[in-house]
């Protein structure tokens, strides 16, 4: 069964298999819906257009019970027939009739708007989450160290002997030299393992290598227009 619109007065929900569902992006049926219509899972059909009855018509065109009630007092005064031609005009205006058809209406914007934004906003989750998980250290790869070279201008000099260390004028050198680790190596996690004398797959690294191969797909799939937005 397809999504059906329902629209009272200028508000929508929608509705499937006796269920109505709000359009708010904190219930999990909306999102649902969305995701369906997104990948074409479903379809959506616009809201139910019922005309006005001939007796709604009718009651809307009636002058006030006030007016008819003077228009007959002033037909019985004046031997004329105002009222009654009146309410005969009205009901030839609006004549009775079978049950009126009911129409559809085109599916409003608002539906593919809505379902756009949604897919934008889960797009760029997941392209963030692929590029965090391609960001982490490959398993099987490992890391080298890194060090950067820092000079502390504060720290006196001294040479392999412990003595300071002058410039030619007689001046202490004060630009003690130091390497340090920004990050520290990790070596790489073995390919293979052996389980009861039987060399099999690595369970962490096979699992790591899957995790790798689908973020990457992700980011190669994500629309620029996405990749753009991560970026700015």
């Amino acid at each position: 069964m397809t999504y059906k619109l329902v629209k009272i007065e200028n508000a929508y929900s929608i509705s499937k298999d006796n269920l109505y569902i709000p359009r708010d992006l904190n219930n999990i049926e909306y999102i649902q819906f969305l995701d369906d219509i997104a990948e074409e899972n479903d379809t959506v059909e616009g809201a139910d257009i019922v005309p006005e009855s001939y007796t709604d018509l009718r009651v809307q065109s009636y002058p006030s019970m006030q007016d008819q009630l003077d228009m007959q007092y002033w037909d019985s005064v004046n031997g004329t027939t105002t009222w009654k031609e009146a309410i005969d005009a009205i009901k030839e205006a609006h004549p009775k009739a079978d049950t009126p058809e009911v129409t559809v209406e085109s599916v409003p914007d608002w539906v593919q708007n809505d379902v756009d934004a949604y897919m934008f906003d889960k797009q760029l989750q997941s392209y963030t989450n692929a590029v965090a998980r391609l960001e982490k250290i490959e398993l099987s790869v490992g890391r080298e160290e890194t060090t950067t070279t820092i000079v502390d201008e504060s720290i006196p000099l001294f040479d392999e002997d412990g003595e300071l260390q002058f410039t030619e004028e007689g001046v202490v050198i004060m630009d003690r030299i130091e390497s340090v680790i920004t990050q520290k190596a990790i070596a790489p996690v073995e390919a293979t393992i052996v389980v009861d004398g039987e060399t099999v797959a690595n369970p962490l690294v096979a699992k790591d290598e899957a995790e790798r191969t689908t973020a990457q797909s992700v980011i190669d799939s994500t629309p620029q227009a996405v990749i753009d937005a991560y970026e700015a």
